[in-house]
């Protein structure tokens, strides 16, 4: 369970290795100073130089006892806006979990994002959001989206899962002349999250 600005939010835990496979986030050198200053892990670091050697040597050090480690470029503003969505603490473990995310969705390897909601917000839109919850309340929906989450994972698919701002959403399918959906509120969930790993579309 994180706490975001956004309030409490179920999220699927860090990813850390995945049969045998891990991912180690890195930020090019030329945006190391604003790193450190955002993530607390890294002013442990003199410098760019030595934190790359740290990180190289985990590599090595995954491979040598038998983790094929991949290391993964990230853009450190899409970083930041993800914990400030998500709530997960600015360490180093998060940095691998969102480079081990951003791999997942360049490969192809996330079958389904479902939109997260707040509860605060939830509430605030129930008017709104009637026809997505089909008159379920907020436990309800909460517990309905986790059956449907195990049963995409049951059948080998791979979720993940990013909280939605629902003014945000509705704004969203006005401009687009869209009626709100589930289905439109899942596609609003995963064009945010390409968004994020793919910063060059904004």
């Amino acid at each position: 369970m994180f706490t975001s600005e956004l309030g409490p939010t179920t999220l699927l835990p860090p990813i850390g290795p995945r049969d045998g496979h891990a991912v180690i986030g890195l930020v090019d050198g030329d945006e190391f100073d604003r790193a450190q200053t955002a993530i607390p892990d890294l002013a442990a670091y003199f410098d760019y130089d030595d934190w790359l050697d740290r990180r190289e040597g985990l590599q090595i050090g995954l491979d040598m006892v038998g983790v094929e480690a991949t290391i993964v470029r990230i853009d450190l503003a899409s970083f930041l806006e993800w914990l400030r969505l998500t709530g997960a603490s600015a360490d180093e473990n998060a940095l691998d979990a969102f480079a081990a995310l951003t791999l997942a969705m360049r490969t192809g390897s996330v079958s389904n994002v479902l939109a997260t909601i707040n509860q605060s917000d939830f509430v605030r839109h129930s008017a709104s959001l009637a026809a997505i919850a089909q008159g379920r309340d907020y436990d309800r929906w909460s517990r309905y989206r986790r059956t449907l989450r195990v049963k995409i994972e049951a059948l080998g698919g791979r979720v993940e899962q990013l909280p939605v701002r629902m003014a945000d959403f509705f704004a969203w399918c006005a401009c687009l002349g869209q009626a709100g959906s589930e289905e439109t509120l899942d596609r609003y969930a995963q064009l945010a999250l390409e968004r994020l790993i793919t910063p060059n579309l904004r």
